[in-house]
């Protein structure tokens, strides 16, 4: 999805961080898990078979399954070993991604949609709470990414990354920590699909001037007009958002529903 190397703050490119052992064998574990190849109440092999399959030592083994447990993954029980837990009671938005994204390139369609349904409920609620709730405060925060944003048109890493942080700022006018909380759980959630997401946000004017909207509705306290303005771009997003989905599987645009089969056949 990447180049390979990432930029830090001064700009310079530089290699990615090694990925450590145990991050390896937690990560393969833990897409076995949600995959359903290692079934739901069974037992994880013993720690000797796993560090001979992933051909590492045993306390590299035995941080890996403590990472599953963050992930509620799985639960050690004493006397029988460590049980699998079903992913669906997970939170953990690194389960939530290899639900979506299943192998490299490969989205799994019907997650993709479930999460765009959650992402609408959402930016709706949130968005209409700001409205309702914002402050002065607030709406000086609200206008302090407008230049920002201006400043990083046509740079899409750096669009990105403050229309991010004007979420979480439109999650904060909301007055509700756990929409807070969401917003970031969302945002991480997102960050493996980003490449599939640019095709609804461009590094652009008429996106920036979608944002402006967005804040002159908050200020004016318009609840019933910006409710209205988010669910109509998420109805125009969604779509495209699949189809850009189905392009990068290298799917047919009509098994994601999102061209009718019977149509394309004629």
């Amino acid at each position: 999805m990447g180049s390979g190397q990432t930029a830090d703050k001064s700009g310079l490119n530089r290699p990615p961080r090694t990925e450590r052992k145990a991050d390896r064998v937690a990560d393969h574990l833990l897409r076995q898990i949600v995959a359903g190849e290692v079934a739901v109440g069974s037992l994880l092999p013993k720690e000797a078979e796993l560090a001979a399959e992933h051909r590492v030592n045993r306390s590299v083994v035995r941080e890996a399954i403590k990472l599953l447990e963050v992930h509620r993954l799985v639960r050690p029980v004493k006397r029988r070993g460590t049980v699998v837990l079903d992913p669906v009671a997970s939170f953990s938005p690194e389960v939530l991604q290899a639900m979506m994204v299943p192998s490299p390139g490969q989205v799994q369609p019907d997650r993709l949609r479930d999460f765009l349904e959650i992402r609408e409920s959402l930016d709706v609620q949130m968005s209409v709470l700001a409205a309702t709730r914002r402050t002065d405060a607030d709406l000086e925060a609200l206008d302090a990414h407008v230049p920002v944003l201006r400043d990083a048109l046509g740079d899409r890493d750096r669009y990105n990354r403050e229309a991010d942080a004007f979420s979480r700022s439109v999650a904060r006018a909301a007055h509700n920590r756990i929409f807070e909380m969401l917003v970031w759980w969302n945002q991480e959630v997102a960050t493996e699909l980003q490449y599939i997401f640019d095709a609804v946000r461009p590094a652009n004017e008429p996106h920036l001037m979608g944002v402006q909207l967005l804040i002159q509705l908050i200020r004016a306290k318009d609840s019933d007009a910006i409710g209205s303005l988010v669910t109509t771009f998420h109805q125009w997003a969604s779509p495209r958002v699949m189809a850009a989905a189905a392009l990068s599987s290298g799917a047919a645009l009509e098994e994601l529903g999102i061209v009718d089969k019977e149509r394309t056949r004629r």
